[in-house]
């Protein structure tokens, strides 16, 4: 009878025991599941709130585009212009109507966010006073002037600020995914207590030890198989933060990364090209077409030029080339010159052959030039807008100052 009771006792603590672990397990995967769901969470957002900001400051540098282009009497279909201009502010609108509907953002992205809309406001503002000023003149040099000194610093000012804006969404996500990952690694040390546990239990109940280490293994299995998705589940945000979706390259967020830290004391050759009037690619082929253009593009560039240079595809056609450091100015002029070959050449996309000049800049970047990636981007733009500015499909180069 007692020896009936002993085993009645070991057999209830060991159903105990079991329970104990299988409770502990739940939890456990209930909460990793939920840190997998939450990381899956910020990642969407942050790339709607990064896709909604490119946009806005998309459509505010083809603004300024146009504008520039009037100014240089290069375009003069007012009335397209127009239309073009409030179409490109409507795009803006639903832009900042997505961004402001995104919940969870810091304080310090909406002060940045709201600083950029109020300067775009006040760009729309002077551009449209600046526009009936100039058709009731025809004083486009006076619009240019005005442009150059009032205009267009406001231009660059808010695209910097909507930049910076999402540099801090950036730094945003990666605190929230080091708290998951502190968290899942809580979570592991738990899971591995819970193991403790388990053995001590099968330990104590010699009888059923086979089985229950058996268990065991199979619920570590399932639980580094979640973690394998959580790792994975990372690494595609991390990725998708850095690489242009449609080209596959680097973009201009890896491009800050990348040369930040060589600015003050670096020495490099460093290049812009994008297509001349592009956007007529998209106007008369639709934007498939257009992304499709592009990626053969890029896919040439890749093939023909990353042995020299790294290449990041920073803002829809733009592409930027970070030469190597064995190449010098004449080397890095010469490839410049390929590169523009390269680009200009005709492609055959979707049983269409199609062809457009392109225009670049080319910078002998020496220590201390800029402050940071933005100002040194300015630079080459603005001398890549003076080839374009100039007829277009030709290489200037940044003077150093």
């Amino acid at each position: 009878m007692a020896k009936g009771k002993s085993k009645f006792k070991n057999s209830g603590a060991y159903i105990a025991a079991a329970i104990l672990v299988a409770v502990m397990y739940i939890v456990n995967a209930i909460l990793v599941d939920r840190i997998y769901w939450n990381n899956s969470n910020v990642s969407q957002t942050t790339s709607r709130v990064m896709n909604s900001l490119n946009k806005i400051n998309g459509q505010l540098s083809e603004i300024n585009n146009d504008t520039i282009a009037i100014a240089a009497n290069l375009k003069t279909d007012m009335e397209a212009i127009t239309k073009d201009t409030e179409a490109r502010y409507g795009n803006i609108i639903d832009a900042e109507h997505a961004f402001e509907a995104t919940e969870g953002l810091s304080d310090e992205a909406m002060r940045r966010y709201n600083y950029a809309k109020n300067i775009i406001n006040s760009y729309k503002q002077k551009l449209d006073a600046m526009g009936t000023s100039a058709v009731t003149s025809g004083n486009y040099q006076e619009m240019g002037y005005i442009l150059k000194q009032d205009i267009y610093p406001m231009q660059v000012t808010a695209s910097e600020m909507l930049t910076s804006t999402i540099d801090i969404v950036s730094a945003d996500t990666g605190k929230i995914m080091r708290k998951n990952t502190i968290q899942s690694y809580l979570l592991m040390t738990m899971m591995l207590v819970v193991a403790i546990l388990g053995e001590i239990a099968v330990w104590l109940f010699a009888r059923k030890a086979k089985k229950a280490r058996l268990e065991l293994e199979e619920r570590e299995k399932s639980l580094a198989e979640v973690d394998a998705k959580l790792k994975t589940t990372r690494q595609k945000a991390s990725d998708l933060a850095v690489i242009n979706v449609l080209t596959g390259m680097k973009n201009r967020y890896a491009l800050d990364n990348d040369i930040n830290d060589r600015l003050e004391s670096g020495r490099f050759q460093i290049a812009v090209f994008d297509m001349d009037n592009f956007r007529s690619i998209n106007d008369t082929y639709g934007y498939d077409f257009g992304d499709e253009y592009l990626a053969a593009v890029a896919e040439k560039l890749k093939e023909e030029f990353s042995e020299v240079a790294e290449i990041y595809n920073i803002t829809g056609n733009e592409f930027c080339f970070v030469f190597n450091k064995n190449i010098s100015e004449s080397q890095a002029m010469g490839i410049a010159q390929n590169i523009q070959r390269v680009m200009s050449s005709p492609y055959e996309v979707l049983n269409l052959a199609v062809q457009l000049p392109c225009s670049g800049a080319v910078y002998h970047y020496l220590p201390g030039d800029c402050l940071n990636v933005n100002s040194l981007l300015v630079k080459l733009d603005t001398a890549m807008r003076n080839a374009k500015m100039n007829g277009g499909n030709m290489i200037s180069t940044v003077m150093n100052i």
